[in-house]
């Protein structure tokens, strides 16, 4: 500070000086002091203007850094939520992969116990009447046989199939169905009769009444694996008759007692 005032007064002195009436050799000193002075103002002017610029960089690195700072933050947050995205996915996938071994499981117990189902339908199908056959042909004639056939079907498909057929057999089994047919005898002669089915398992037909109104043909069927077996049984045709008489509401209801052969 001393420094510079002397600096000054040594400069205002030279002016001074230089301004009197007389006139006098400059001198160097005053010369080197005035170029002093002239860069330290230049310097301070240099270190003030590099304070300033220092400042507003640092401003700016200051906002730069909470930006960053900002984004860093965003960032985590981001790839802590993609790393819970992904081990739920993981959870997920496992999941699905374990229901998808499951579902391979039950499908094969599917597919072996289809098999089974579409056999044991087949067999059971000869011991339909053949009023029910006629309406199950369409249904049953999609029951594959061969494994060709098998594989052309979906799974889904060969159950409806064989749920199919077997609603169709359940019916007339729970049900007393009368039907015409035609019958042949054992004299080798055919007979319109009506035929009185008791589910599946016993059946009775009788003949046409004479002009008397009694009918003297009869007899009784039975299912078997081949189809149904036919016997002549013209005594029972009276008991017969009467059945039919009463499921046509034809005649009173009464006990009328008929044979059953169990197989």
């Amino acid at each position: 500070m001393e420094l510079s005032r002397t600096l000054i007064s040594v400069a205002l002195l030279g002016t001074i000086v230089s301004g009197s009436v007389v006139a006098q050799t400059p001198n160097p000193h005053v010369e080197t002091t005035r170029a002093a002075l002239a860069q330290w103002v230049q310097t301070k002017r240099t270190i003030s203007a590099e304070r300033e610029a220092w400042r507003r960089g640092k401003q700016t690195l200051t906002s730069q850094i909470d930006v960053v700072r900002r984004e860093i933050e965003l960032l985590t947050k981001r790839i802590e939520e993609a790393r819970k995205s992904i081990a739920d996915a993981e959870k997920k996938h496992g999941e699905l992969d374990a229901e998808r071994t499951e579902r391979k499981k039950v499908s094969a117990l599917l597919v072996e116990r289809i098999g089974n189902l579409e056999d044991r339908t087949q067999k059971l199908l000869p011991r339909v009447p053949e009023a029910l056959a006629a309406n199950l042909v369409t249904i049953s004639q999609r029951l594959p046989e061969t494994d060709e056939q098998r594989d052309a079907l979906s799974l889904s498909s060969r159950y409806q199939n064989v749920i199919g057929v077997l609603n169709g057999i359940d019916k007339w089994n729970r049900l007393v169905t009368l039907n015409s047919e035609i019958r042949e005898l054992s004299t080798g002669r055919s007979v319109a009769v009506s035929v009185l089915y008791i589910g599946l398992g016993q059946a009775y037909y009788v003949g046409e009444p004479a002009k008397d109104g009694k009918a003297t043909i009869a007899g009784i069927g039975i299912a078997s694996p081949t189809g149904w077996l036919w016997r002549e049984s013209n005594d029972l045709a009276p008991s017969i008759q009467r059945a039919v008489s009463i499921y046509k509401n034809e005649g009173l209801a009464t006990l009328v007692r008929l044979p059953v052969q169990i197989r």
